[in-house]
């Protein structure tokens, strides 16, 4: 029996744009969608400002969101997640 995981490991895709943390769409770099899964399944990912900082864990802006879905360039998640805060990441590009 195979199995298809529908995780992509350390994937990395940039924002189109700055965002407040109320947003839950969040529209990634052209051509970036494609780095993700185009599934179902959700899983979680790190969102920080990797311009700034190698290492999520140094960014004291970081956060963990969900991915519940994904369209084209187009993700949406649920913000906030593993005990991290949701940001206002007003960055594009960061």
């Amino acid at each position: 029996m195979a199995f298809l995981d529908p995780i992509t490991n350390f994937a990395i895709v940039t924002v189109s744009q700055g965002y407040t943390s109320a947003a839950t769409s969040i529209v990634l770099s052209t051509g970036d969608g494609s780095k993700l899964p185009s599934t179902s399944s959700t899983y979680n990912g790190s969102w920080w400002n990797a311009t700034d900082y190698t290492n999520p864990a140094d960014d004291p802006l970081k956060e963990v969101v969900r991915v519940t879905a994904r369209t084209g360039d187009t993700i949406t998640v649920t913000r906030a997640q593993e005990g991290t805060t949701a940001q206002s990441h007003n960055v594009s590009g960061k």
